[in-house]
C-alpha cells in the first residue's frame, strides 16, 4: 500500500477501534474516572483510552513500522506513557495545585504531586523521542517540542472539544506538509479524535489528561520532524510563551473576550457559554 493509503486505513482502523472502546468506557468509567467539567456537570474522563489503544495499536503495525520503525515505536511509546501519567493524574490528580508554579511548591513542601510526576514524564518522553527520531541538536529541540505541546494541550483541555479541535487544526497541515511517516504512525490517533470530539462537544465524556497529554504529544512529534531548523525555533519559543502565560492569565477569559476566537471555540456545543472565571 502506499503511504497515502496507509494514512487512510489507519484513520478508518483507528475511528472503529476508539468507537469500541469509547462506548464501553462511557458505559462502565473505571473509578476515579469521572470529573466534573467546566459548567459543573459530572462527565467521564474516559477519552484517553480509545486514544491511547487506537494510537499505540495502529503505530505499530507492520506497514507502519516499515516505513519507519522510530517513529511507529516513538509514536507508540509517547501514547502509552503519557496516557498512564494522564489516566493517573486523572484518578489521583491534587487539583490544588495548578500549573508549574503550584506543583513547584508542593514539591519543595515534601508532596511530589501527579501533575509533577505527569511533568516529568512528559520530559523524559520526549527526550526519549528525540533520542530515538533525531541527531545532535534536533535531540533538544523534539524534545523540547513535545514536552512543550503536551503540556499546552494539558491546558487546553478545560472546556468541551477544545484541544480536540486544536488538534485537528494542526493535524491537516501536518497530513498534507508533514513528515510521511509520522502520517502513517500517528493515523491512528487522527482515527480515534475524529470519534472521541463529538463525544467531548456533546460532553458525553472528556479527554482528560490521560487524552490530552499523549495528543499534545503526538503533534509535537510531528511539528519538530516537519519543520526546518529555524521553524522549529519558532515554534519552540511559540510554546513556551503560551506555556508560561497561562500562569499569568486564563485562556478561556481571553477566548471569550475576542470574537472569532469564541464562535470557534463553542463550534459544536449545544449547551450555553462557560463561566470562563471558572477555569
Amino acid at each position: 500500500m502506499s503511504p497515502a493509503a496507509l494514512v487512510v486505513a489507519g484513520i478508518a482502523a483507528g475511528a472503529l477501534l476508539a468507537a469500541t472502546v469509547a462506548l464501553a468506557l462511557i458505559r462502565r468509567p473505571p473509578a476515579g474516572a469521572v470529573r466534573t467539567n467546566i459548567r459543573g456537570l459530572t462527565v467521564p474522563a474516559v477519552l484517553g483510552g480509545p486514544l491511547v489503544a487506537a494510537g499505540a495499536g495502529l503505530a505499530l503495525t507492520p506497514g507502519s513500522l516499515t516505513l519507519s520503525a522510530r517513529i511507529g515505536g516513538s509514536v507508540a511509546g509517547l501514547c502509552v506513557a503519557l496516557g498512564a501519567a494522564g489516566f493517573l493524574d486523572d484518578v489521583h490528580g491534587d487539583r490544588g495545585a495548578r500549573g508549574f508554579r503550584g506543583h513547584l511548591r508542593a514539591a519543595l513542601s515534601g508532596r511530589v504531586t501527579t501533575g509533577l510526576l505527569k511533568l516529568l514524564v512528559g520530559g523524559a518522553g520526549g527526550l526519549a523521542a528525540g533520542v530515538t527520531v533525531a541527531d545532535s541538536w534536533q535531540v533538544l529541540t523534539t524534545a523540547l517540542m513535545v514536552a512543550l505541546s503536551t503540556n499546552l494541550f494539558n491546558l487546553l483541555d478545560v472546556a468541551p472539544g477544545r484541544a480536540g479541535k486544536v488538534g485537528v487544526a494542526l493535524w491537516i497541515p501536518l497530513l498534507v506538509w508533514g513528515s510521511e511517516e509520522w502520517a502513517v504512525a500517528s493515523a491512528g490517533v487522527l482515527g480515534a479524535l475524529l470519534v472521541c470530539l463529538p463525544l467531548d462537544l456533546k460532553e458525553r465524556a472528556m479527554l482528560g489528561d490521560a487524552g490530552a497529554n499523549p495528543l499534545g504529544a503526538v503533534v509535537g512529534l510531528g511539528l519538530a520532524l516537519a519543520l526546518p531548523s529555524w521553524a522549529a525555533t519558532i515554534a519552540i519559543v511559540l510554546l513556551l510563551a503560551l506555556n508560561l502565560s497561562s500562569e499569568l492569565w486564563s485562556f478561556s477569559a481571553i477566548i471569550e473576550r475576542v470574537g472569532p476566537l469564541r464562535a470557534l471555540d463553542r463550534l459544536g456545543r449545544d449547551n450555553p457559554p462557560h463561566d470562563a472565571s471558572a477555569e
